[in-house]
């Protein structure tokens, strides 16, 4: 059963994602003193490490089991990957929950998918 490259793609996945939001911040921050730069490097710092820990459990928890049992039974098309962090999302989005945890979940799963079976050329 071959599992892909899946040890470069969470890597990619986790760093690509990890930076999402900070930089959607950044974009929508219009009138940033300099002053306040030492407090946003600290956040963002406590941040990506809350962030990355919390993204490794799930990606153990759920997300390695689903990588397996696609790869096993050969449903390695998006689809099959997207339908937790999707429903996860629609479920949230429905209830005020977390749903911009769904959306990040979502696209590390996009990038995950596209990295672990590219073509290398």
């Amino acid at each position: 059963m071959y599992l892909g490259d899946w040890d470069k793609a969470i890597v990619r996945s986790l760093l690509t994602s990890s930076l999402l939001l900070p930089a959607i911040f950044l974009i929508g921050a219009d009138n940033l003193q300099s002053s306040e730069i030492p407090g946003l490097i600290a956040t963002f710092s406590l941040y990506i490490g809350v962030f990355l820990l919390v993204s490794i459990a799930g990606w153990l928890i759920i997300g390695f089991p689903v990588h397996w049992l696609a790869c096993k039974y050969k449903k390695t098309n998006y689809l099959f990957y997207m339908v937790l962090p999707v429903t996860f999302s629609l479920v949230s989005g429905t209830t005020n929950g977390p749903w911009i945890l769904g959306v990040i979940a979502s696209v590390q799963t996009l990038i995950f998918r596209y990295v672990v079976f590219k073509n290398k050329t």
